[in-house]
């Protein structure tokens, strides 16, 4: 009873504690571009934070490892810590006042939305609608803007996202701290699709919900769960076709360790009768309705062009242009071994316990048929991880490393099993206190220092070697007023900024038709040089045959001098963007403080 109330009193002061921390943050916005949103957040946030984050951690630990789950609730306030600090961490680019978050794809998805909002009907060849819907759906119900849902959507469902992960691994775990522990590896930000509004970002977190229904569609008398799991049969490929293939491909391989088991065993009939079967209908279901909605768009155009390269080998493959970037990053003084640790870091963990677990879930599929949903998993990660490697070894479009997601979600339930299994384990083993003492507390410091990574490694900054996503008003404005007033006939060069994404959110379909000067991708003859060319030439307009437009943002002048000062004297120094003030090739046609349009004089033109 005194340590309940200890615990009460520290959780208490945390939670005021981190309410305080959080006003302040929230009463002073951002007035600009933050290279690192960890430098530009009081001090004082991140350590009360860390300090609930280990305090929660080690509560909910406490509670297992003491079998006070069902007597004492105190590990509830742990882990009402945790899932606080763990909002906190998603939300903290929206209580700082940014106007935008995500300078690529987000853009044009919100645009997209924008657009249907207005026309009331989405575009021919939006293949992945349901985000765009269910934006418009919200800001037309609610009567408010639609930023406000751009802003909220992927917050919800990263929150959501947690309760998901309960409920999967509540359906393959049979111990209720294994349950718990799984939940809050769930929390450490292994996933790393949390931020950006994408289909594909939303669609993966709500990838343990398919699974959990999936996995309840198996069990005898359940028709409830069985239509709901055709619900998402028929949400999931309008949401993205990336999930929908990884669903289908979990929902034909769940019944492979069993089977195997099954047949290494010589008691086939045993273990037959609770093993995972293909669901066919829903199987084939999934898989015609997949290819019926994809092959409607030009994404099928892009499938099979993707698989006619994998099979006749006319480009690089992925492993390939991976080691090429490794040793660029190289040979600028950066440590590949280094940087990967720190974003795959966790992942890594997680998959090295889902390995451990192995063995100790294949002795007991024999003796205890409750960890044979949690063994047919391995299926599943089998071909996820076959199919990883082998995709690093072709050269199809689709990143390989868009599928790790889901061999992450998978090893989150062995990590509880597994981590549970080392306190039970050590219990049975020594009768010794302070020995099981120091495995619950090596399991709080594992899951601590992989939730610290996961904060660490959240947001860009130069501790991952990456740059922020951050779209400041004045950029958003400066670009507004450019693309209304540019001359359609001449071209543009950049920096950082993606002109074809802020068209998609400040221009309308039709307007967007007609402005083929608007580039995605910069031709090699319009790229800017590094240093502006002033290393080699009095002015920037000697690199140009001809007039050109040019736009800079607050970020670009930022770039080399916070994320990676290692190249700035290689590429861009501070002085460097001082010199376009005086160069005389240069008229600049619009500054706001945080945007800058210029006109170049190109050398054709001049003469």
């Amino acid at each position: 009873m005194r340590n309940d109330r200890i615990i009460r009193t520290i959780t208490i002061v945390c939670l005021v504690l981190m309410t305080v921390a959080i006003l302040n943050v929230w009463e002073s916005p951002a007035t600009g571009f933050e290279p690192s949103i960890y430098a530009a957040t009081p001090p004082a946030l991140w350590a009360i934070l860390i300090f609930s984050l280990i305090f929660g951690i080690c509560i909910v630990v406490h509670g297992i490892y003491a079998s006070e789950l069902e007597d004492h609730k105190s590990w509830i306030l742990g882990l009402t810590l945790i899932l606080l600090v763990y909002t906190t961490m998603l939300a903290l680019w929206i209580i700082k006042g940014y106007a935008l978050w995500g300078t690529g794809d987000p853009m044009s998805h919100l645009g997209t939305t924008q657009d249907l909002i207005a026309n009331y009907h989405s575009e021919t060849d939006n293949f992945y609608p349901i985000t765009h819907i269910f934006l418009a759906q919200l800001s037309q119900i609610c009567g408010i803007s639609v930023l406000i849902p751009y802003k909220c959507l992927p917050l919800i469902f990263g929150v959501l996202c947690i309760p998901f992960m309960y409920m999967f691994a509540k359906s393959v775990l049979p111990e209720k701290g294994q349950v718990i522990l799984a939940t809050v590896a769930s929390t450490t930000f292994v996933l790393g699709w949390y931020l950006n509004l994408m289909p594909n970002a939303l669609s993966n977190l709500m990838m343990p919900l398919a699974i959990f229904l999936l996995i309840k569609s198996f069990s005898p008398g359940t028709v409830q769960w069985r239509i709901l799991f055709v619900v998402i049969i028929f949400l999931y490929p309008p949401f993205h076709p990336n999930p929908a293939f990884a669903l289908l491909l979990i929902s034909v391989t769940l019944w492979l360790p069993s089977k195997i088991k099954a047949i290494s065993s010589g008691k086939t009939t045993e273990h037959t009768a609770s093993v995972f079967k293909i669901n066919f209908p829903a199987s084939l279901l999934l898989l015609i309705w997949t290819i019926t909605w994809i092959s409607s768009f030009y994404l099928w155009d892009m499938l099979i062009r993707n698989t006619h390269k994998l099979l006749i080998g006319n480009a690089g493959m992925h492993v390939e242009r991976m080691a090429e970037m490794m040793q660029y990053a190289q040979g600028y003084g950066y440590s590949v071994t280094e940087y990967f640790f720190k974003v795959y870091g966790g992942v890594l963990v997680f998959i090295l316990l889902a390995v451990a677990a192995l063995p100790v879930i294949w002795k007991r599929m024999s003796t205890e048929t409750n960890y044979r949903s949690l063994a047919a998993l391995y299926g599943p990660l089998a071909a996820f991880s076959l199919g990883l490697v082998a995709l690093y070894f072709s050269n199809i479009g689709s990143s390989p490393s868009r599928f790790l997601i889901y061999i992450t979600i998978i090893c989150i339930m062995f990590t509880g099993f597994m981590l549970y299994e080392i306190m039970q384990r050590i219990r049975r083993s020594y009768s010794t206190k302070h020995v099981y003492k120091l495995a619950a507390l090596l399991v709080a410091v594992t899951l601590s220092a992989v939730s610290i990574n996961g904060i660490a490694t959240l947001y860009p900054s130069h501790y991952t070697l990456s740059i922020s996503g951050q779209s400041t008003r004045t950029e958003i404005a400066g670009m507004d007023w450019f693309l209304h007033r540019k001359d359609i006939g001449k071209e543009l060069t950049n920096f950082s900024i993606a002109p074809a994404r802020f068209a998609d959110l400040l221009l309308t379909p039709d307007e967007r038709r007609t402005r083929s000067d608007i580039h995605q991708f910069l031709a090699a003859n319009l790229q800017l040089p590094f240093h502006f060319g002033y290393d080699k030439n009095p002015t920037l307009g000697s690199f140009y045959c001809h007039d050109t437009y040019l736009v800079l943002n607050e970020k670009d002048s930022r770039i080399y001098q916070d994320m990676y000062p290692e190249m700035a004297k290689i590429r861009f120094l501070p002085e460097d963007f001082e010199n376009l003030n005086r160069d005389t090739s240069l008229d600049r046609l619009y500054a706001n403080g945080g945007f800058d349009s210029y006109y170049i004089h190109g050398l054709a033109e001049s003469a």
